[in-house]
């Protein structure tokens, strides 16, 4: 019998090591990264910075192209789990969609931001922008030794 839930807590726990690993060695990494850290750091963190965390580059979703081309991309490379387990992939993609859904409500709402994943407020706001990679949950941060939260 297959245990959804554990199938579920799986890819979840998955989901937010992968958002650990692409924030903080794709996204941060000008020497092997450069259009993804322009678009990431230079831009993003330059917006929200400058915006005390509001990025009116996600007022609209046509305008944060680059994260949902990018999440796009990390689902059809996934694709061949569903051979696997279609309810894996189906929650990979739940918890990508989630992952947008906080990401962007906490550029948008910032007080919202700051009382529901204030880690990664610190992560844009605080003086050192190279901790806190999490951003749904500052679990793996905590694991790694990269949180200061």
């Amino acid at each position: 019998m297959i245990n959804y839930f554990a199938l579920f807590i799986f890819a979840t726990l998955y989901t937010l090591i992968f958002e650990y690993i692409a924030h903080k060695y794709i996204l941060h990494n000008y020497k092997y990264f450069k259009t993804a850290f322009k678009n990431h750091f230079k831009i993003h963190h330059g917006t929200s910075r400058k915006n005390k965390m509001y990025d009116m580059g996600y007022e609209t979703i046509i305008s944060s192209y680059f994260e949902i081309i990018s999440l796009v991309i990390i689902g059809i490379i996934h694709i061949p789990i569903i051979f696997l387990s279609t309810f894996f992939y189906l929650s990979l993609i739940f918890n990508m969609s989630h992952y947008y859904y906080v990401h962007r409500r906490s550029h948008i709402n910032v007080e919202w931001g700051k009382k529901n994943i204030p880690w990664h407020y610190a992560h844009h706001m605080g003086k050192d922008q190279n901790i806190n990679w999490g951003v749904r949950s500052p679990i793996i941060d905590k694991f790694m030794g990269t949180s200061n939260y």
